[in-house]
């Protein structure tokens, strides 16, 4: 568990929403920032995955601004006084389905006492998060990162998806019904969201740990010639296509960080090929020393809501190679210093088109690109403020 607390003093500003979405009357609720108390409940496991590392860089950057924000969801190291037990996920071992101690959960969440609790993941925490918030009629937000529908449909039979898939959109139209609020990742979200009977929709931005915008850049110097990948090793990655660039660009070095399914197939491709080093999972510091260390950052996924790794490179002023199934190419402030692929484009013709690039320009693009980054961060914690008091408004 994760916590971060900030108590703001008496004099915080006030701030004033009127009642103007599904309510049958006007109404005005005057509410300060500082009696905003949040509990992000979530499934996903801290510093694991995209999930995880986004609500440590939204909290971090909010601690100041609100009450009190504290983060419930599994660890890397099982934390025995909070889970109870964890199950692999079918085909990816390296992923685990936690079940909370229910008592011990919402022990930890009367202490906090909270006003908006804010699931951003389905999951069992929160499952048992939700149960606590309709008992204590807490205000509830929804958060959704990941198209599971679209997952299904990728990996599954369609005769097996389908039930699934209908499951899902029962539960995420009963969810958008009873919360106050509904964060989604794009545009097409939102009008899913909005279709299954939301009130309160925002498209959010992605936050960033800001060490990646402070912590002094090292240019790109001399041939581009080194590329990383940083995400879960699983087929809808785009592991393959990073396998066959590294078979075709033998003068090109590869470096492949994370864990999952096919890291197996990864590991002996290391072992055959001197021009990729796999690395398995790092800490978040040593993934921008290895950022730092390589001119390309590669994210060729099927499927990816936004891509917060190619954010981050971004913001160390690195190539950043996406396919257009990545969310990040689909924001117009982030997109000039993207090379996006597709399937008339693979990786490999991408990544040997690259070193021909005018340092001149790309030096342009790169600083570009790190105000983009600052500014989208920026937006993503005006958003989500914003996006708070209004939830909190509706109490």
């Amino acid at each position: 568990m994760k916590t971060i607390t900030n108590q703001f003093d008496t004099h915080a500003p006030k701030v004033v929403f009127p009642f103007t979405e599904a309510v049958s009357s006007t109404q005005t609720v005057t509410i300060r920032r500082s009696d905003i108390r949040i509990a992000v409940v979530s499934d996903a496991i801290l510093g694991r995955n995209g999930v995880g590392t986004y609500y440590l860089d939204l909290l971090a950057q909010i601690q100041t601004r609100v009450g009190a924000a504290q983060l419930f969801s599994p660890s890397v190291t099982p934390d025995q006084t909070l889970e109870r037990f964890a199950l692999p996920l079918p085909g990816d071992n390296t992923q685990r389905l936690v079940w909370p101690k229910k008592h011990e959960l919402f022990k930890q969440l009367d202490a906090l006492d909270p006003t908006l609790i804010v699931i951003p993941s389905l999951g069992m925490f929160s499952y048992f998060a939700l149960r606590y918030a309709l008992k204590k009629e807490i205000p509830l937000i929804v958060v959704n990162h990941t198209d599971f529908d679209h997952l299904l449909s990728l990996y599954w039979p369609q005769w097996l998806s389908r039930p699934f898939r209908k499951i899902l959109a029962t539960v995420n139209n009963w969810l958008c019904k009873k919360a106050v609020g509904v964060g989604v990742m794009n545009a097409e979200a939102e009008q899913k969201a909005r279709k299954d009977g939301a009130c309160l929709v925002q498209i959010m931005a992605t936050p960033i740990d800001t060490d990646f915008l402070t912590h002094p850049i090292q240019p790109i110097k001399g041939t581009i010639n080194r590329a990383i990948f940083v995400g879960r090793l699983a087929p809808e990655k785009g592991i393959h296509e990073i396998l066959n660039a590294v078979y075709s660009l033998p003068k090109m070095h590869f470096t492949i960080v994370g864990n999952g399914p096919l890291r197996k197939e990864v590991q002996d491709v290391a072992k055959t090929c001197q021009n990729l080093s796999y690395l398995g999972w790092l800490p978040r510091k040593r993934v921008r020393e290895e950022i730092d260390a390589a001119h390309i950052l590669l994210l060729p996924s099927a499927y990816e809501t936004f891509g917060t790794v190619a954010l981050e490179a971004l913001a160390r002023e690195r190539f950043v190679v996406v396919s257009e199934g990545c969310g990040i190419s689909k924001w117009p402030s982030l997109a000039r210093g993207v090379f996006i692929t597709s399937p008339e484009t693979s990786l490999t013709k991408v990544l040997s088109d690259i070193p021909r690039q005018s340092f001149e320009d790309w030096d342009c693009y790169a600083r570009e690109s790190w105000r983009a980054v600052r500014e989208f961060n920026e937006k993503a914690i005006s958003d989500w403020l914003g996006f708070l008091d209004a939830a909190a408004a509706k109490r």
